[in-house]
């Protein structure tokens, strides 16, 4: 089984429970490289010496001696990190890999069934004229087809009342862009944004097309001091919690 496969297989649990299964794995991941691409008795000994000069710099009344212990300090500080360099270079490609993935298949809710949601066509300033959506059968358009462009922009109302791929058409003047959306009940859907790295002209007037699709918030309605954390923001908080136990059980300094 490939990593792809096994990323699809982790789409079938619930967002949160995904989220949490990949950023433990990570970390696991990365740690390992961290502890067998480092030397670790050098850097125990670095940790050793900082935690002993911070206890120093607490004790002691000359400003002259706490001012050298900084010093110290951040040199020992400094060589922590560039030893750190080569597991880095191993695993932050993979890493943005990943992330790229994640963007793609959790960042957002799906369309479901039945559930109106927008397509907004966004303009170079000062552009006028009309643009036309046009939509395969089965996804209804609720607003008129023909939308006049004001303050740069046009949008139309949507909705799918049957499960399935449908494909948007946008006609500007002799431009014709394509964009395909996914009604369902599962967690899937395509990439909301249409722009001109993705499918249109580089000198077009129009700059890009986006689907509404509600921003993922893996914890729901929960809040953490009033903030809902998105899916990058949750796995941060599940990676960190997990190396920290990571570093601890495997003895990685």
């Amino acid at each position: 089984m490939g990593w792809l496969d096994f990323l699809n297989i982790v789409l079938n649990l619930p967002p949160l429970a995904a989220i949490f299964v990949i950023s433990v794995l990570v970390s696991a991941i990365t740690t390992v490289v961290y502890k067998y691409t480092t030397n670790q008795k050098m850097l125990k000994e670095i940790k050793d010496e900082v935690k002993g000069m911070q206890a120093e710099i607490r004790t002691t009344k000359e400003p002259g001696r706490a001012a050298q212990l900084q010093k110290d300090m951040m040199k020992r500080s400094m060589q922590q990190m560039n030893s750190s360099w080569k597991s880095m270079l191993v695993t932050i490609v993979p890493l943005f890999l990943l992330f790229g993935w994640m963007q793609t298949h959790l960042a957002y809710n799906p369309i479901n069934q039945g559930e109106e949601f927008t397509a907004t066509a966004y303009f170079a300033q000062g552009t006028e004229g009309n643009i036309t959506i046009t939509a395969t059968e089965g996804l209804n358009i609720l607003t008129e087809p023909v939308q006049e462009i004001k303050g740069g922009e046009a949008t139309w109302s949507l909705k799918g009342e049957k499960e399935g791929t449908y494909g948007l058409s946008y006609r500007f003047g002799d431009e014709l862009y394509t964009q395909n959306v996914i009604v369902t009940g599962e967690f899937r859907y395509e990439n909301p944004v249409l722009a001109k790295s993705k499918g249109i002209k580089k000198d077009s007037k129009v700059e890009r097309v986006v689907i509404g699709l509600k921003p993922m918030q893996p914890f729901g309605d929960v809040a953490l001091l009033g903030w809902k954390p998105g899916w990058l923001a949750t796995y941060i908080i599940f990676s960190i919690a997990a190396s920290m136990l990571l570093r601890k059980w495997l003895k990685v300094y």
